[in-house]
């Protein structure tokens, strides 16, 4: 009893500068019961933010006049729900009292005047309880389902949950979201049934690659364009961006746009924005649909040509290709160097889960091309062989980086280590103004599940089953990450091929400005 009044004390004086020091030596030599105290205070102090937040919106509704900073702290806080929601909706669990009361805390002008929570003093003195602060975040997660209540009363994590619950470094990525959920979504929003079918291919990863999915998001805005009307009272340069924006919000649930796509769709939008008001509907429409017709020729067909031609001819007689995954112009090249009667080989090297360089090194065999394939474990042992890297991308941003699947940076450090020339084939419509350092701030993330499916397929035993998927618990302390880009520099490249030159990696924002210059 005397350990747990003497905790109680500091606690209560936690605010008063003279206390501090005190108070964080006592907090560390607390005991259980010290935890407890600590976790009433911290609920009690989220219920106050709560109950001030609720009072600010309240008079907000009643009319109310708000701040700007005001009107933006309450947007944020919605905001913030509304993700909750999403990761609620997605499988993921909800945030724990502890968490919620550190949003609260983050925004300003919600919480009441007097409120001693999230001052720099209590957020010092939190960083030097150690063990302490945690035992009080699970006591007051444990006091948000019920005093006393049991382990047995909560509802328990799924699999799906447990393995990417505890992956705060990467929280801000959005999972994908599967169909009937994201249609839920939308419940007064006409989705065309061209994005249904297009979203049923990037959520199961049958159309794979950047280039590939933007040729069909804008093979489906085709469709979208074909068959809209104009409702009254508007004109179609208005009402069809807004209706276009719905379809591509819903595709972005299936999976993240890529930079080729987010290039095409604000193409788009411009041209829409040209089209003159003079136009009847029907020619509007045709002009656009041959507008996008035009784009798709020019800066993805044509262009694939063009570096394909000019890749073919900087592989040599003699020479050792090694290649990662499965890039479209990369084949196109490698096939391309095959009829001119070039004699060479080629490593595919591969990775789990989408195992792309399957197909890539069966439609290479089947143009006569000798390959050999490999995981990327298998990499130190294959490298030594290799006489030049030929690498596709998903993006180039604007400090050089090379934005690709994951493993191309591993592929490109290991040629860099071993003097092999690495080579980019990589159309501008992948360029973007974006700077970037890391593969964390901006990627995409996969379902945690796709990495726990069957490993292979074996002709006698039919199946080689996972041998970690038998032993995935919801209460074990296993999180699965699967991370579909990584992040290449461009030390590790030599040159990028694309269908205005062969440029160094440095070039890409001198290539952007000259596109908007035209």
């Amino acid at each position: 009893m005397s350990g747990t009044e003497s905790t109680e004390k500091p606690l209560e004086a936690a605010a008063t500068p003279s206390t501090i020091g005190t108070a964080a030596q006592e907090s560390s030599n607390a005991t259980p019961a010290s935890s407890t105290a600590g976790a009433t205070t911290s609920a009690n102090s989220t219920s106050n933010t709560d109950t001030t937040a609720t009072g600010t919106d309240s008079a907000a509704a009643g009319g109310a006049k708000l701040s700007a900073k005001e009107l933006k702290a309450l947007k944020k806080k919605e905001k913030q729900a509304k993700r909750a929601a999403q990761k609620e909706a997605s499988g993921l669990p909800p945030r724990s009292d502890a968490g919620a009361a550190k949003s609260n805390t983050s925004t300003p002008n919600l919480a009441p005047v007097g409120s001693n929570q999230g001052t720099p003093r209590q957020s010092h003195q939190s960083h030097n309880t150690g063990s302490n602060t945690s035992n009080t975040s699970s006591g007051a997660s444990g006091q948000s389902s019920g005093s006393g209540a049991n382990k047995g009363d909560q509802a328990p994590l799924t699999v799906a949950q447990s393995i990417e619950s505890n992956l705060p470094l990467f929280a801000h990525l959005e999972p994908s979201v599967p169909l009937n959920k994201a249609i839920a979504s939308f419940p007064s929003a006409h989705v065309h049934h061209s994005i249904l079918q297009l979203y049923l291919q990037y959520s199961t990863y049958k159309i794979i690659g950047s280039t590939a999915r933007c040729r069909a998001m804008l093979e489906a805005f085709k469709d979208v364009i074909s068959d809209y009307v104009t409702p009254e009272g508007t004109t179609l340069t208005r009402n069809l961006t807004s209706q276009l924006s719905i379809q591509i919000d819903f595709l972005k649930q299936a999976r993240q746009l890529s930079i080729p796509m987010g290039n095409s769709i604000r193409w788009l939008k411009q041209e829409i924005s040209k089209v003159s008001i003079d136009l009847t509907e029907q020619a509007a429409k045709e002009e656009l649909i041959e507008s996008i017709s035009n784009f798709i020729r020019d800066r993805l067909d044509v262009a694939d040509q063009v570096i394909m031609e000019s890749a073919a001819q900087s592989i040599n007689d003699g020479d050792v290709i090694l290649t990662y995954a499965c890039s479209n112009v990369v084949k196109q090249a490698l096939i391309a160097a095959q009829k001119s009667n070039k004699k060479f080989r080629v490593i595919v090297v591969d990775s789990r889960p989408l195992f792309e360089g399957k197909a890539l090194a069966k439609e290479l065999v089947e143009n006569g091309i000798h390959c050999t394939y490999v995981l990327i474990n298998a990499l130190p042992y294959v490298i030594q062989d290799v006489t030049t890297v030929f690498l596709g991308a998903n993006a180039m941003f604007s400090n050089g980086q090379l934005y690709s699947r994951v493993g191309t940076a591993a592929i490109a450090t290991s040629a860099q280590s071993h003097n092999i020339p690495v080579i980019v084939l990589c159309e501008t419509i992948k360029f973007s103004d974006r700077v970037q350092l890391d593969s964390v701030a901006y990627n995409e993330r996969a379902a945690a599940n796709s990495l726990l499916s069957n490993i292979s397929i074996d002709p006698e035993n039919n199946v080689i089953a996972s041998p970690i998927k038998d032993t995935i618990q919801p209460t074990n302390p296993l999180s699965i990450l699967n991370i579909l880009y990584d992040l290449t520099h461009q030390s590790a490249i030599k040159k990028v091929i694309t269908e205005v030159g062969s440029l160094p990696a440095s070039s890409v924002p001198v290539i952007l400005r000259e596109y908007r210059a035209t």
